[in-house]
């Protein structure tokens, strides 16, 4: 008994430190897989020639600048800046052309991948706020015309028409000068009230901005940072390795595929 009592302790001593010393080995094991892990990612990462974002930036401002004429520009002017949404949206189409263009094989440096993303989020919203400005003349004929104050007799109004045309490039000229383009941006940063006089009319009409200079100022300012956070959202994907891009071409070919195999079941 006595023998017995005295081995236990020994037993129980021996089977706790094999224990201690299993654990210890374990986390050694996951430490030195995590590391040889992270060398071979930077082996990897290393090992990769460098590549050109040339080709994605020509790709990304030819199909900017066309979203940004034909459809951006008008998306600025949609009430209660539900144009915003497009901008994100256009951008993501953006920068998903300028990854497909791009050479997969190799690896873009970060900084230029944020110079060409930077580049082209900016021409993207300079042509749509750009627009906005040269059309704004029309946009305030046909204004006027809605204008209920307005006296329209009939048969003459393509001659108030040509009169509002007139007056509204004199107008920007000299209470905004030098008018134009540059007149515009003044006139809606600063909620401008243009004074409308017509021979028409006996008194002045005032024909207020559509939106206030504070919403303006919100709406041109978020719509190029949404441009760029989505546009970098696809082309950041190129100053990673292939492993982590052909992960995410997986996960997008398994979605269609799931997308087309629901489709045939219905």
């Amino acid at each position: 008994m006595l023998v017995g009592i005295s081995i236990g302790p020994r037993l129980c001593g021996r089977s706790h430190l094999t224990l201690e010393t299993t654990k210890t080995l374990l986390i050694g094991t996951e430490v030195s897989a995590k590391e040889t892990g992270l060398n071979s990612s930077d082996q990897e990462t290393t090992s990769l020639p460098q590549g050109s974002i040339v080709v994605p930036t020509i790709v990304g401002l030819v199909v900017a600048s066309i979203l940004a004429y034909t459809l951006l520009s008008y998306a600025l002017s949609l009430i209660a800046m539900l144009g915003l949404f497009f901008f994100m949206l256009f951008g993501l189409i953006i920068g998903a052309a300028m990854y497909r263009s791009a050479n997969k094989s190799s690896l873009v440096p970060r900084s230029r991948a944020i110079l060409a993303t930077a580049l082209v989020s900016f021409v993207c919203w300079s042509i749509a706020v750009t627009k906005e400005a040269v059309e704004y003349p029309d946009d305030f004929v046909n204004a006027a015309i809605e204008n209920d104050k307005i006296r329209k007799p009939r048969g003459k109004v393509g001659e108030i028409r040509d009169e509002l045309r007139e007056f509204i490039h004199e107008y920007m000229k000299t209470e905004y000068p030098p008018g134009g383009i540059l007149g515009y941006f003044q006139m809606v940063a600063t909620g401008g009230t243009v004074q409308l006089e017509l021979s028409t009319e006996i008194r002045t009409i005032p024909i207020k901005p559509r939106v206030s200079p504070l919403v303006w100022w919100i709406r041109v300012l978020v719509a190029i940072v949404l441009l760029y956070v989505s546009i970098w959202s696809q082309v950041s994907l190129l100053t990673k390795p292939p492993k982590v891009r052909g992960e995410r071409d997986d996960r997008e070919s398994n979605d269609d595929e799931t997308s087309e195999g629901d489709a045939s079941e219905d």
